[in-house]
């Protein structure tokens, strides 16, 4: 990883001992309905919510949920252990799917809106 990204305070990195944080959900930004299977969908609403808060929405017909427009395709993964979100993000190529950034829900990031993460998250993106 960059030093500068290292020393970014708002960066956490995932190590494969993290323990698990937050319910088992996953909230996918950029993906379209056909491509989901049981999954909570980005809605403008969700945007200004903290992502602790968006993670525990109920969407019972993802049919009907108005999914955000104009959205990189980030996955937010929550209530994985870091080993499991390792698996999963390797895995993720073999599921013929768009590649897409991944993001876990972790203590630094729960109370901040999903808006500033989706700017960080890119921002450490293209760093990377």
């Amino acid at each position: 990883l960059p030093s500068e990204l290292i020393e970014d305070p708002k960066f956490v990195p995932l190590s494969e001992e993290d323990p698990r944080f937050g319910p088992p959900a996953l909230l996918l930004m950029g993906f379209k309905h056909e491509e989901i299977a049981k999954v909570s969908l980005c809605t403008q609403e969700m945007i200004k919510l903290s992502l602790w808060d968006a993670m525990h929405i109920q969407q019972e017909d993802l049919k009907k949920v108005e999914i955000a427009d104009g959205l990189p395709r980030i996955c937010f993964l929550s209530g994985l252990t870091g080993e499991e979100t390792m698996m999963f993000i390797d895995a993720f190529p073999e599921a013929g799917l768009e590649s897409a950034v991944f993001a876990a829900l972790v203590p630094n990031s729960a109370g901040k809106s999903v808006a500033e993460l989706i700017e960080e998250i890119m921002g450490d993106h293209e760093r990377l």
